[in-house]
């Protein structure tokens, strides 16, 4: 039976409250609730204002997590793509070689983290789109059509439940913005602030833009298989210190690093 769209709109939406419950609804209960109706395992949500401008609003679980964490740190993955192209991009098999010739490093290090099929959905009005809802199963699958209009409806729902909690944050830019505010059960608690002034900081000891510097963070994240945000408070804490390229890296203690006096 194929549900009209206002019938499939107040589902939705009931399917959200008996998640919520007596709680005002929040990010965290959309991203529970879109599972029920997707049959996926985990969603995640993030708020985008470019690239490099991204905070975690909420994960359903640890996978759900480590995926956004991954994509964050290597550039590359279906949620960028959906960000970039303003529409869903879906991944029925991570294990493809279509997937993994389209992201060499993210497939094979979301397969690992336990995802085997993504679906990512751009939270967009207008021209703006202030985030990215993504949703996965720990197998090969595909959505089918029922699930793919409810998901799409979940994704609308998202946006109007992100810009009620985020506001005015999440509609420009945020580099200026300082920390997002906390959304109690909405859980604003993945912001990113240390790894945007580290970038700073690199950029100025590699006399280079924000881009590469952000480039140089990642690689160096990923080699040393510690998270971005911890790399970035070693710079923060000048125990970490980039040089020009070819130049390497450094710590504090020593090893031809110049001061930061």
């Amino acid at each position: 039976m194929v549900i009209k769209d206002e019938n499939r709109g107040a589902r939705v939406w009931a399917l959200i409250h008996g998640v919520a419950g007596a709680e005002a609804v929040s990010v965290a209960h959309v991203c529970r609730a879109v599972g029920l109706s997707a049959g996926t395992d985990g969603a995640s949500l993030s708020l985008v204002t470019g690239l490099d401008r991204r905070t975690l609003l909420h994960a359903t679980d640890e996978t759900a997590r480590r995926v956004d964490a991954l994509q964050f740190l290597l550039g590359e993955g279906p949620c960028m793509d959906a960000w970039t192209q303003g529409g869903p991009v879906l991944v029925a098999d991570l294990d493809s070689g279509v997937s993994r010739t389209r992201w060499p490093w993210f497939a094979a290090s979301a397969l690992e983290a336990g995802a085997g099929a993504l679906f990512a959905f751009p939270l967009q009005v207008g021209a703006i789109r202030p985030g990215v809802l993504v949703l996965y199963r720990a197998g090969p699958g595909s959505l089918s059509g029922e699930q793919l209009a409810d998901a799409l409806v979940f994704a609308r729902t998202a946006l109007a439940v992100t810009l009620d909690t985020v506001g005015p944050l999440g509609m420009g830019d945020r580099s200026s913005a300082g920390p997002a505010p906390e959304a109690g059960a909405g859980g604003l608690g993945e912001d990113r602030a240390e790894v945007y002034q580290a970038t700073g900081m690199v950029a100025v000891q590699l006399s280079a833009g924000l881009d590469e510097a952000l480039v140089r963070l990642r690689a160096h994240a990923f080699a040393s298989g510690e998270s971005l945000p911890e790399v970035a408070q070693q710079v923060l804490d000048r125990v970490l210190r980039f040089a020009p390229e070819g130049g390497g890296v450094g710590s504090g203690g020593g090893g031809g690093v110049g001061s930061d006096e």
